[in-house]
């Protein structure tokens, strides 16, 4: 495992993209990909702009600045800054801008070969910007990004700034149209081919040109979601046609707060759990004004059986998708993506067509019923991949 990152300081390392410095952005993606260990070379008259450029990072105890990396080649050197050079590293030259997938992806590579060197260059014109993995002394010993190849044809990133004017502008649209990259492995199908089509657009805009917080966007879609609700209860066609394509757009923005956070590096504990909580408390709000609404129509009581039916079924997946989520290990990963790609939000799409043929009840009776059912398999197949994670470690 890589656990050691070289950095050639970017000469424009405090450039902002989406308003945090280009070296402090580099330096997280590697923190969050598991580096716990940078050199960072740069002339010792610039160290003091360039550990600026580090954000918080500049007084780590893990951060080395040399004034070259050659230093590192010296067995001396290499004591004193803690470094063996036959350890695996990833090395960076250049401006570079990439995300996390990226950067997973190139150190994928490496596992597969880990003693032979890998480079990638960006996907800039000029080609001004590598990524290197390999064992740090024949990585400074080859050196150069002459050797490098062409990232894979479809990728947008890496990046390198390159002293255009437009430059910080493209590596700002580059990211925002990977964004998507970042959730695919666990989108649900229409979330995948649709809404997150429409939902970087709106984060790329809101990162540029506007001052929102992530938790601003989530506590206003939650307000908008609230609205639907009440729209669906209101016994007119119309008005729950209406309220069924607010509803998508609601499901649309939903994927704008978690992509607005990562554009701006400002992913928390906190907002991760106000978005699924809020996601939660507007599902139940929508589901029961929908059987109110269906009640108001037909004037049939059992629509408000169904209302404390359907709330303990909700209940129910809840506590299978929480149990689900406390799976650990390797393969718990795949597990969980699974789980979110069964539990997303493509019903929507159905709540807009069952609304255009003015037949929302069938969703309200299958809603009160599927949530059991999907509660009750989700419990199952959880149990099972538990027996065999067990199985497996014996």
């Amino acid at each position: 495992m890589i656990e050691t990152a070289l950095i050639a300081a970017p000469d424009r390392a405090d450039n902002a993209v989406f308003g945090r410095p280009l070296l402090e952005r580099l330096m997280i993606n590697c923190e969050r990909a598991g580096i716990k260990r940078f050199v960072v070379a740069a002339p010792r008259e610039d160290y003091q702009d360039v550990a600026r450029a580090m954000g918080r990072f500049k007084n780590l105890d893990t951060v080395s600045m040399v004034e070259s990396f050659s230093e590192i080649l010296n067995h001396r050197n290499a004591q004193e800054l803690g470094i063996d050079p036959s350890a695996p590293c990833v090395s960076f030259s250049g401006n570079l801008v990439f995300a996390k997938s990226q950067l997973n992806r190139i150190l994928e590579a490496h596992a597969s070969n880990p003693g032979l060197v890998h480079r990638e260059l960006s996907t800039d014109h000029d080609r001004g910007g590598e990524i290197a993995t390999g064992p740090i002394g024949e990585i400074l010993k080859r050196g150069g990004i002459s050797n490098g190849v062409a990232a894979p044809a479809s990728s947008l990133l890496p990046f390198a700034l390159n002293g255009r004017p437009e430059d910080r502008e493209e590596a700002e649209l580059r990211l925002a149209k990977s964004i998507r990259e970042e959730s695919a492995h666990k989108d649900a199908p229409m979330a995948r081919w649709v809404d997150r089509r429409l939902s970087w657009r709106i984060s790329y805009w809101l990162a540029s040109h506007t001052r929102a917080t992530p938790n601003m966007v989530t506590i206003a879609n939650t307000m908008f979601g609230f609205a639907c609700a009440w729209m669906f209860s209101v016994p007119n066609y119309w008005m729950r046609l209406f309220a069924a394509i607010f509803f998508l757009v609601s499901i649309t923005i939903d994927g704008v707060d978690g992509e607005l956070a990562r554009l701006k590096m400002v992913e928390s504990d906190f907002g991760g759990k106000l978005d699924v909580i809020t996601d939660n408390v507007v599902h139940a709000a929508v589901f029961i004004g929908l059987l109110a609404g269906c009640y108001r129509v037909e004037y049939s009581r059992a629509y408000l059986y169904l209302i404390p039916l359907f709330l303990g079924g909700f209940a129910m997946c809840a506590y299978a998708t929480w149990r689900a989520f406390k799976i650990k290990g390797e393969q718990a990963a795949l597990w969980l993506d699974k789980v979110d790609r069964w539990s997303g939000r493509d019903f929507a799409y159905l709540l807009v067509i069952l609304a255009l043929v003015n037949h929302l009840e069938f969703f309200a009776w299958g809603a009160a019923f599927g949530t059991y059912v999907f509660a009750v398999m989700l419990i199952w197949i959880t149990g099972r991949t538990e027996s065999s994670m067990k199985a497996e470690s014996l």
